[in-house]
């Protein structure tokens, strides 16, 4: 899911849009995705709603450059952290505190992802993970993007023995996946929750329950 080339917009257009993404950002974490209109996301930004789609197509494609922006973000936080762990229980402890930092210190782009992944349907009908599946099966993982999949930890840490579990590494990702996304979930209710405390006990939990050694 991937919103359009940047090489022919000016700085004057790239400040806009993301002046535009910000105030999406903000007002769909505020209100959900059903009700952030681009109306309302134009009068947010104090624009008119013909500028909104000056710089993007329709909702489609500005949520495009949302999941894209949050991404970035999510990336540059993560990436670093698990680049620099060697092991694979140290990948996956980087991994997940790393998760935490970003939900910690980005809140309203967590919740505003959070609300698209649970309330956007595009023109086709298609629910959020059906367009990004369809995405990636397009184009691929932005090579940027595929450290942020922790299949890939958690099947070389089986592979090489330093995870001692016969569970399917992709069933782990779903069950990880899913705990982290409960936190998002709670920062949704309540954006005071301790996401911090709720990573750190995932890993030890998550740590513990395919046998690496303590």
């Amino acid at each position: 899911m991937r919103s359009e080339s940047s090489s022919a917009r000016t700085f004057a257009d790239e400040a806009r849009r993301r002046q535009i993404v910000a105030c999406a950002i903000e007002l769909i974490a505020e209100v959900g995705y059903p009700q952030a209109s681009l109306a309302k996301i134009a009068e947010r930004a104090e624009i008119a709603k013909s500028a909104v789609l000056y710089h993007f197509r329709g909702k489609d494609d500005l949520v495009a450059a949302i999941v894209e922006a949050v991404f970035g973000a999510s990336a540059g936080v993560m990436i670093p952290q698990i680049m620099a762990a060697t092991t694979a229980t140290d990948r996956l402890r980087a991994y997940i505190a790393s998760n935490g930092e970003f939900l910690d210190t980005h809140r309203r782009d967590a919740i505003a992802l959070y609300e698209i992944s649970v309330g956007y349907r595009d023109s086709a009908g298609r629910r959020f993970d059906q367009v990004v599946q369809a995405s990636v099966d397009e184009s691929g993982v932005p090579p940027e993007f595929a450290l942020l999949d922790p299949q890939n930890i958690l099947a070389d840490g089986i592979r090489d023995g330093e995870f001692v579990t016969t569970a399917d590494p992709t069933v782990l990702k779903n069950v990880l996946r899913a705990a982290l996304d409960g936190a998002v979930a709670e920062l949704a209710r309540d954006e005071t929750y301790d996401v911090l405390d709720h990573t750190s006990t995932l890993a030890e939990l998550i740590i513990s329950a395919i046998g690496v050694a303590r």
